[in-house]
């Protein structure tokens, strides 16, 4: 008897959006919308997320903010946004961004009149139709990580994906640029660990290993 196939991502796409179009549609769908929008020159991309991908998100962002605790940094954490600039026809709306300052929350960032935020989270159960990093390239996003797995029994067992940002385009590393003290693999285990254990556990477990090396 086959298994009955978990819910994922459903993503859909369209071309041959104007700009005014696109931010119509913004304003018809309100802001407690639960479609993920991404918008090149054109072409929108409407993502649904399912439970197992906030999850993924809610932990990276846990992990995130103990780091900055440990190391007493300020911090805005934006969960989601709207990052966007019309001057080069972009948008999109990952699943968390973060500046290393303290900052009102907002829905919507305009870059063409706001920096960009320093990192940005993108967590992916499915393929995205349009290519991310050029947008983010663009948008001038100095670190980007994605997370990237599939909906299922194994979802805490993906891969992470770190980006900085050079001239000519994005080029992975195996540790933050941000924190350098931190690869890949400790936030992996870290997934690992909440779904094996408990969520307070991996996050005690976290905070030692941080504090070992701060």
């Amino acid at each position: 008897m086959s298994k009955i196939p978990l819910p994922t991502e459903q993503r859909v796409m369209l071309s041959n959006v104007g700009w005014q179009q696109f931010e119509q549609l913004l304003l018809e769908l309100g802001e407690t919308r639960q479609t993920r929008l991404t918008y090149l020159r054109g072409k929108l991309e409407m993502m649904t997320p399912v439970e197992a991908h906030e999850r993924c998100s809610k932990l990276i962002d846990s992990l995130i903010l103990v780091v900055v605790d440990v190391l007493g940094m300020p911090i805005a954490s934006l969960v989601p946004v709207m990052l966007s600039n019309a001057e080069i026809g972009c948008a999109t709306e990952p699943d968390a961004c973060y500046y290393w300052e303290n900052r009102p929350f907002q829905l919507e960032i305009d870059l063409t009149q706001d920096a960009p935020p320093n990192l940005l989270v993108e967590v992916a159960l499915t393929q995205s139709k349009l290519e991310k990093l050029p947008i983010y390239a663009a948008l001038g996003i100095p670190e980007v990580w994605r997370y990237v797995t599939t909906a299922g029994e194994d979802m805490l067992k993906g891969k992470l994906l770190i980006y900085e940002l050079q001239t000519d385009g994005y080029v992975q590393r195996s540790n933050s640029p941000a924190f350098p003290f931190l690869p890949a693999e400790r936030v992996l285990k870290f997934m690992e660990q909440s779904d094996s254990m408990s969520l307070s556990s991996a996050l005690r477990l976290l905070r030692a290993w941080l504090e070992e090396r701060v």
